[in-house]
C-alpha cells in the first residue's frame, strides 16, 4: 500500500519537469534569423543568430555585436551591442518585425526577419 503514494508523487515530479522544460524552451529562439536592409539606395542582408539566451549580429560572415534577448508574449526585446531593440514575434516564432530600436539601428523599423531553414 506504501508504494501507491510514492508511484503518484513520482509521477507528478516527472509531468512537472516535462511541463516546465516546454515552458522555458517556448521562450526561446534557436538558429538563424535573415532580413534584406535598406538604407537609402544601399541594400544590404542582416543575419541574428540566436542560442540560448543570446542574439549575435552576423555582418558579411564575421560576429558585429552580440547582446541578450527576452520573450514575453509575442514581444521580442534585445539588447544588442548599446541598443536595445523591440520587435513583434510571430505566432510560429520563424519571423519577427522590428518595431523600435535606437540610434542608427532605428533605421530598421518595419523589416521583417525570417528564420532560414537548415
Amino acid at each position: 500500500m506504501k508504494k501507491k503514494p510514492i508511484i503518484i508523487i513520482a509521477v507528478i515530479v516527472i509531468v512537472s519537469i516535462i511541463g516546465f522544460s516546454l515552458y522555458n524552451n517556448s521562450k526561446k529562439l534557436n538558429g538563424e534569423y535573415t532580413a534584406k536592409i535598406h538604407v537609402l539606395f544601399m541594400e544590404s542582408t542582416s543575419t541574428l543568430s540566436f542560442e540560448g539566451n543570446t542574439v549575435t549580429e552576423i555582418s558579411k560572415g564575421k560576429e558585429k555585436n552580440k547582446g541578450t534577448y527576452e520573450i514575453s508574449e509575442s514581444k521580442l526585446e534585445m539588447k544588442l551591442g548599446d541598443y536595445n531593440i523591440t520587435a513583434e514575434l510571430s505566432k510560429d516564432k520563424k519571423s519577427f518585425v522590428i518595431q523600435s530600436a535606437e540610434g542608427l539601428v532605428g533605421l530598421t523599423n518595419g523589416t521583417k526577419f525570417e528564420k532560414e531553414d537548415k
